[in-house]
């Protein structure tokens, strides 16, 4: 099963709308491409997110650590997608977050589960093992 263009277009819209969210560092923006439960895999083993309120708070505090570190701006390319079904697709996504002059601090791989909704696609799961490593390496791993 290929995915059809105007999926490839509803996924690639979803990246970028949920960049431009991170850019802002508008919580309830990266909240809305989400539905829920939703997991979040790490190393560590899965964070599952039962509510929203319980993602925003993981989400303000990921944010914050972002300021922290200069992040001006997250930039997200699709690199690749498998259609599970009608209404559920995995992707793979090239992540960096940039300062103001567009020095890359950090990149990684991530992959996602998007389901669809009544109100477009939501992700309802994300692999963060790539962002947590690509931190790491840098010398200010996540949550530091």
């Amino acid at each position: 099963m290929m995915t059809d263009l105007n999926t490839k277009m509803e996924i690639n819209a979803w990246c970028q709308s949920y960049t431009t969210a991170f850019s802002a560092y508008d919580t309830s923006g990266i909240s809305e491409h989400w539905a829920f439960p939703a997991v979040i895999y790490t190393p560590n083993g899965p964070l599952s997110l039962t509510s929203r309120e319980r993602f925003d708070a993981n989400t303000e505090a990921l944010l914050g650590f972002y300021k922290q570190h200069g992040v001006a701006r997250a930039v997200r390319e699709l690199v690749d997608d498998l259609p599970f079904s009608d209404n559920a697709q995995a992707i793979t996504v090239d992540d960096r977050m940039e300062m103001a002059d567009c020095t890359v601090i950090v990149r990684w791989k991530a992959a996602y589960v998007l389901t669809r909704t009544p109100d477009g696609l939501k992700a309802v799961f994300a692999d963060a093992s790539g962002e947590l490593a690509a931190w790491k390496a840098r010398g200010t791993p996540l949550g530091s």
